[in-house]
């Protein structure tokens, strides 16, 4: 009797060849702790074309291979990587090449490529060794791509920053594409370039990386991206195949939005907020509800949703500080009735009465179609708004408070003069002091453990949670941008 064949494995494809079976993205929603979960990504993919890449938040890949109910919480297919969940790569921090394979065999079968992290800056990943702080020991970063590359049945990529030169950089880059990562992604910030010192990324780095490496190598740029034209001038400036957002997504999901009318391009907050919780409700909460009112309250997509509010209405709150308020004491935990989301919909409500009243008593000026006429202007030097220059014209751009809009963090400087950043005497030469960097880490921005890694393993300190205060961004999340 003839001995059985086994089945052929389909081969795994390679740098662009991988790039274009996914459809060439040239958008990508960023690897966020917290905030890349489900829910946010089906929302993203609505509002942006239809290949866009999205990432998975960052999981512990130790945590993950080793706790069930850890990975159970963190990435649950079928729900996770379903059909309308892709292209979608799961990103993991490690420092150990057995457990980040072990982790990475788990998602394989539901996702289209496995990311490692090379780029959280935060005091956690310090006291962790991973992320960011893995960019001098080059030996066990090989170590760790050249294991999925070898071993594992979906392509391996990567995300890192870049280091204190552009050459150091190309180097780094360069290693880490020789030992196997099939698409980089480069974030054109420094390891300490973070928080209040996050300051503007470097696209000048990124194209000297994209034109020094072999034109095969699939690239992706990350930083400044804060309105759709910023997607193609990214594009232009550095030569890359693609753009990520972290933080411009977060605050307006529709920011890869191409099309012509504003109203697409500028969503209005009370209508994208209802848009997201439909999205919980009708297309999360039935495939959680098997497994019970408890590790569901526990599940991303809940427990991301009073961050993604703030961030959503970020321009309404500071002026209507109730609902602040309100969404601040809101608690999937406190509703009644077993309905998780009814604190959300109570402040929906509100925003939605807000809106509405503000536009019967300010209008929108629309064309001759009844369509919004959006929010650029001829340019003139010190009117509202700011600058903006599509193909060669400027206009001032003043977006209502009640579209989706950025957030502009200060720069350092601007931050030194409102007081949100101090500096030492002692150390205005060198920059912000050791001791200022964790107060920024763990600060108003303060990360927490999250609760169901308490539950699974609890001397664990591998994992953080930003919270969000109102008025400022999600400490963990402006570096997870570039995580």
């Amino acid at each position: 009797m003839a001995s059985e064949v086994p089945p052929k494995t389909k081969p795994k494809l390679t740098g662009r060849d991988f790039y274009n079976s996914l459809g060439s993205p040239k958008t990508a929603v960023a690897p966020m702790v917290e905030q890349s979960e489900l829910a946010w990504r089906l929302l993203s993919r609505r509002h942006s074309p239809p290949n866009t890449l999205c990432y998975t938040p960052m999981f512990h890949s130790r945590l993950f291979a080793t706790t069930p109910i850890y990975r159970s919480q963190s990435f649950y297919p079928p729900l996770d990587g379903s059909k309308p969940d892709r292209p979608l790569f799961v990103q993991f921090c490690s420092n150990t090449p057995e457990d980040l394979f072990s982790a990475a065999q788990h998602v394989a079968p539901h996702c289209d490529g496995v990311d490692l992290n090379l780029g959280c800056p935060q005091g956690i990943a310090r006291k962790g060794k991973y992320g960011a702080f893995l960019q001098e020991d080059w030996g066990l970063i090989r170590s760790l791509v050249s294991k999925l590359h070898k071993d594992l049945e979906v392509p391996v990529t990567a995300k890192i920053r870049i280091l204190e030169t552009r050459e150091r950089s190309l180097e780094y880059a360069r290693m880490v594409v020789d030992a196997g990562a099939q698409v980089l992604t480069v974030h054109g910030r420094t390891r300490d370039q973070k928080g209040h010192n996050t300051g503007m990324a470097d696209w000048g780095v990124i194209r000297y990386i994209r034109d020094n490496l072999p034109k095969e190598v699939v690239l992706f740029a990350n930083g400044n991206i804060l309105w759709h034209e910023d997607v193609q001038r990214c594009l232009d400036a550095t030569g890359a195949d693609g753009v990520m957002s972290a933080e411009g997504n977060l605050y307006n999901p529709a920011i890869f939005q191409s099309d012509e009318d504003w109203e697409k391009r500028f969503p209005r907050m009370d209508i994208l907020g209802r848009e997201y919780l439909d999205i919980v409700r009708k297309e999360v909460l039935p495939g959680l509800e098997e497994r019970g009112r408890k590790l569901l309250l526990q599940d991303p997509s809940i427990t991301a949703i009073k961050p993604h509010l703030f961030k959503l209405w970020h321009a309404l709150l500071p002026k209507y500080t109730d609902v602040r308020a309100l969404l601040a004491k809101s608690s999937a935990r406190a509703s009644e009735g077993g309905d998780v989301l009814e604190p959300y919909e109570t402040c929906l409500m509100e925003v939605q009465k807000i809106i509405k009243a503000e536009l019967n008593q300010n209008p929108e000026l629309t064309d001759e179609n009844g369509r919004w006429v959006g929010p650029d202007t001829p340019f003139e030097e010190g009117a509202k708004g700011v600058m903006i220059e599509v193909d060669g014209v400027k206009f001032n751009r003043l977006v209502p408070w009640y579209r989706c809009q950025p957030y502009y963090r200060p720069l350092p400087e601007e931050a030194i003069k409102k007081g949100a950043l101090n500096v030492r005497k002692s150390a205005q030469c060198q920059g912000i002091s050791e001791k200022k960097k964790q107060k920024l880490d763990t600060g108003t921005g303060a990360q927490l453990v999250t609760e169901r890694l308490q539950q699974a393993i609890k001397d664990e300190r591998d994992i953080a949670k930003g919270v969000e205060v109102p008025g400022t961004s999600t400490g963990m999340e402006s570096d997870v941008r570039a995580s």
